[in-house]
């Protein structure tokens, strides 16, 4: 009997902390591109964040991609011209997407967080994480936000891919 307390505790203890909310009270926010459904012109930007503050990571990566230059420099260039070479492919294919030069003509950005380049095959490939960031509206009172990101780190053209088959299925495009 005193065996199964110690077990029963542990389970207790787990299962009360699977339901809990973060302590600032607001929820994760969900991984659905339904936000930009109907929002036509995306700002693609390439740069390595340089954020620290992992408390609110997400707050601090739209601050930095709010206040960055559009214009990839150095060796985000190529990164840059791979995943625009892909998006530009997309919407000449189905026109339900435009590309912005200025993130004031943006209705989302579009944000590839280079981590690092990787050698594979004496190659080298930007590897990453991809956000989708809906710029937010003074006027309704909503901020900017992160409402998809890619399921895991990839390489620039994995990553671009990926919200490619998001953005067709979610517009009905095939």
């Amino acid at each position: 009997m005193k065996a199964l307390c110690p077990v029963f505790l542990v389970l207790l203890i787990c299962f009360s902390a699977v339901g809990q909310q973060p302590r600032d009270g607001a929820a994760a926010p969900a991984n659905t591109l339904s936000e930009v459904r109907d929002m036509r012109h995306a700002l693609l930007v390439v740069f390595k964040s340089r954020v620290l503050d992992v408390s609110d990571r997400e707050h601090a990566i739209i601050q930095d991609v709010l206040k960055a230059d559009p214009e990839p420099k150095g060796r985000y260039m190529w990164a840059y011209g791979q995943m625009a070479r892909k998006l530009n492919k997309y919407i000449r294919k189905y026109r339900s997407l435009s590309a912005a030069s200025e993130l004031n003509e943006a209705d989302y950005v579009i944000f590839f967080n280079v981590v690092e380049f990787r050698r594979i095959l004496n190659t080298l490939y930007p590897y990453g994480e991809l956000f989708v960031i809906v710029k937010g509206s003074p006027e309704t009172g909503k901020p900017p936000r992160v409402v998809w990101r890619a399921r895991k780190m990839l390489v620039a053209e994995d990553a671009i891919d990926d919200l490619i088959k998001e953005l067709k299925t979610l517009r009905g495009e095939s």
